[in-house]
């Protein structure tokens, strides 16, 4: 009996990611134009995952009863929105952190 741990969706989405993030380090050594050919993989990689993301996974069954949330859509759409704004502002702390200047200081002699 197997059961299957991960999805297709899932499975996708990982190889999309490896090899949009593998061409944008190739693409990083290239001058000129090419040098954005990466960006533009990482750009078309989450686009495939909003696409996959919003896409509904299965159809309903017509047995079952079904039960209507509309705030369910939005309410994904808040989390998702909210999830990738917490992404760029870690981002966003952590250049400034790491770029932050450290200017030297004079150390003044001990005089007793």
């Amino acid at each position: 009996m197997s059961t299957m741990v991960l999805g297709a969706g899932f499975v996708i989405l990982a190889v999309v990611w490896v090899i949009s993030i593998l061409l944008c380090i190739v693409f990083s050594r290239f001058e000129g134009s090419e040098a954005y050919v990466g960006a533009l993989c990482i750009l078309i990689a989450i686009i495939i995952t909003v696409a996959l993301w919003f896409y509904p996974r299965t159809t309903a069954v017509e047995d079952t009863p079904v039960i209507h949330d509309d705030t369910s859509l939005l309410r994904t759409a808040l989390v998702s929105v909210l999830g990738i704004m917490l992404f760029v502002g870690a981002v966003v702390v952590a250049a400034v952190h790491v770029f932050e200047q450290h200017h030297a200081h004079p150390v003044k002699p001990w005089t007793y």
